[in-house]
């Protein structure tokens, strides 16, 4: 059996602390053979990206999807043209130093990177959306890596002119929907958790994970995913595991152990895996 993880960076591994992602406790627990093609940063247009190579590619027996939230996009690689051809190689892994190099990239050298999938308050220079490309290369100097200069500036104003968090929102739902569709068309077992794509986009882009206030104010209530079957679906998504970190040792945001790609403790990683994804598994394997 091959287990497949397709997400972002609550997903993903982590080269600096190896083998404390909640995929690698799950393929434990089973025995299964293990890909996790998780990137950080990366939007729900490549996570879909990830299904579709998991699926087509890996052949996966058994995928772990967690989505993402709403305010994050897929653009043209400092001008590059996506190749639909290619697949999840459009998709450049070298995004991030704690878990993206030719270490981690299932492509390796043979990466055909198009596109970069990242935060858009990011790729904005959200922190001064006035500011010219030289002062925003002093402050992001990688931001030379996503962008040329002219795409950078056409690229924010279209954002700051037409950019609307619910028509993002609504388009990338229903690409979790031809997800579901495409897995359950090739008898692919899955498990998938809405995770961070429900949390209130002006939380999200707050970038405030006060996980103390009332939760009800933190999650979208218009979102049903009725479309998951109640045995494929995962509840909580892993992020709210960082609740059980904060509850557990309030200082966990500062903690030596709290490293994993800056979300979760191994603590957590593991206690999801085993109370949250484990048990659904068992579910939908003897369904």
């Amino acid at each position: 059996m091959k287990l497949v993880v397709c997400g972002c960076s609550w997903s993903t591994r982590d080269r600096h602390w190896p083998d404390t992602e909640y995929g690698y406790y799950v393929s434990d627990h089973y025995g299964w053979d293990y890909v996790n093609l998780g990137i950080p940063g990366c939007s729900n247009h490549a996570i879909r990206l990830q299904i579709e190579h998991a699926v087509k590619v890996e052949k996966a027996d058994f995928i772990i999807v967690n989505w993402t939230t709403a305010c994050r996009d897929l653009i043209n690689h400092s001008g590059k043209r996506f190749d639909f051809s290619k697949g999840l190689q459009n998709l450049d892994y070298e995004v991030d130093y704690l878990t993206n190099n030719k270490d981690w990239s299932p492509f390796g050298e043979d990466s055909h990177a198009t596109v970069i999938a990242q935060s858009i308050p990011g790729l904005i220079f959200a922190e001064d959306p006035t500011a010219d490309w030289k002062t925003v290369l002093q402050f992001w100097p990688e931001g030379s890596h996503y962008f040329t200069e002219a795409q950078f500036l056409a690229y924010r104003k279209n954002f700051l002119y037409n950019y609307d968090s619910e028509i993002a929102a609504m388009n990338q739902y229903f690409i979790i929907q031809s997800a579901v569709h495409l897995l359950e068309k090739n008898n692919v077992k899955y498990v998938m958790a809405p995770n961070t794509f429900i949390w209130k986009q002006a939380y999200m882009e707050a970038n405030n994970l006060d996980f103390n206030a009332d939760m009800a104010d933190v999650y979208m209530d218009e979102y049903t995913f009725d479309f998951i079957p109640k045995v494929n679906m995962l509840k909580p998504g892993v992020a709210d595991a960082l609740q059980w970190d904060l509850q557990h040792n309030p200082d966990s945001i500062e903690h030596p152990d709290h490293s994993h790609c800056h979300h979760l403790t191994t603590w957590a990683q593991k206690k999801w895996a085993t109370e949250v994804a484990i048990p659904q598994i068992d579910k939908v394997l003897s369904s």
